[in-house]
């Protein structure tokens, strides 16, 4: 079952078995849950991602069953998952399709769900650990990392033509693959000159250009809607911490905070970056906000969204750019909430119990 590259080291490209087909049923609504609950018949899921109109949050089950998908609105394309065993990965464009990670085999691998018929299909099927997921915007590939040599590489996956392609060999670790708006490029975090650094290739792989250049760690966050942008975050323990800008093309270096941030997440209308703040007793969900008129480059508004004595953190923006998912432990445990843009509103959507 699922796909298999026996020989990676020399080969870039393999065909998946003919076996490689479906190995799980979307079950469906079940009427003892809640409204729009569904359950998946398989192994925990460490993460998830989506593609399409109905965004689906994915969370443990009630006795650790499986995995839970509860329905928002339509208008909602952001995936935020469940903190400490659900990562974030986020896609759009491929109609009702789910990337996510699961343990079904026993060990992280990359899989395929479409709720509408409920097939799951494999997109790895490895001794090593695969993870962080992530869809290109056209939702024709899956970029992820594959700890398939000791050390985390990023591997593609075409999924129409069922191909795996391992897009970086470096010496030190790759993380966090972010695709560019159009898909064409894969900004990333590579540990190969030792520090962490944000690296840019090609979506067909080759050497990285390195965009940041500094004695300290710096890991990619996000890109801007318009790809003019990449935004980053620094070290807590830099003097230089904090959020900064780049253009991809290495010019243009802007800070926009000079503290202990990072998560950023851009909204789609390309005015806010929101991202998390931790003072040192906790952390919380702040904003960033290009003046009108104004460019990144003049002086911006930061506004504090969450105040909150437990831990708040993965942001997540709304398509229309009105309303923020994130992660809230104010309750004794990992929920996801969502609020307005200036902060109001602050409900939960998930009860998880554990």
């Amino acid at each position: 079952m699922g796909w298999s590259y026996a020989d990676r080291q020399s080969k870039s490209h393999q065909k998946p078995q003919p076996s490689a087909r479906r190995v799980g049923r979307f079950i469906g609504y079940n009427q003892f849950l809640s409204e729009n609950r569904y359950v998946v018949d398989f192994a925990q899921v460490l993460s998830t991602a989506l593609i399409g109109k109905g965004a689906l949050l994915a969370h443990q089950s009630d006795g650790g069953r499986g995995m839970g998908l509860l329905k928002l609105n339509a208008a909602w394309i952001a995936l935020v998952a469940m903190i400490l065993s659900i990562a974030i990965a986020c896609g759009s464009s491929l109609e009702n399709q789910i990337v996510f990670v699961s343990t079904i085999d026993g060990d992280e691998e990359i899989y395929l769900l479409d709720p509408d018929n409920g097939d799951i299909f494999p997109l790895t099927n490895n001794t090593s650990k695969d993870f962080n997921p992530k869809l290109s915007p056209d939702g024709n590939h899956v970029v992820y990392l594959a700890n398939e040599s000791g050390q985390a590489e990023i591997n593609l996956v075409d999924i129409k033509e069922e191909a795996i392609t391992r897009l970086t060999h470096n010496v030190g670790d790759d993380q966090y693959p972010q695709w560019s708006p159009g898909g064409e490029r894969i900004a990333y975090t590579s540990l190969q000159d030792d520090n962490p650094e944000v690296y840019l290739m090609s979506a067909e792989g080759g050497q990285g250009t390195r965009v940041t250049s500094n004695t300290s760690d710096d890991r990619v966050g996000d890109w801007s809607p318009d790809g003019e942008w990449l935004v980053f975050f620094r070290d807590a323990n830099d003097p230089e911490k904090g959020l900064w800008l780049r253009n991809p093309d290495g010019v243009n270096l802007v800070q926009l905070t000079s503290e202990t941030d990072s998560q950023p997440d851009w909204s789609p209308d390309g005015k806010h970056i929101a991202f998390v703040r931790d003072d040192g007793q906790g952390s919380d969900i702040y904003i960033v906000t290009k003046l009108k008129n104004g460019t990144w480059q003049d002086e911006t508004e930061l506004t504090r969204l969450t105040q909150h004595p437990e831990t708040d953190l993965s942001p997540a923006w709304s398509p229309d750019s009105k309303s923020i998912a994130f992660v809230s432990f104010r309750d004794g445990n990992g929920e996801i909430y969502i609020m307005k843009d200036d902060g109001s509103s602050q409900r939960r959507l998930t009860s998880n119990g554990a």
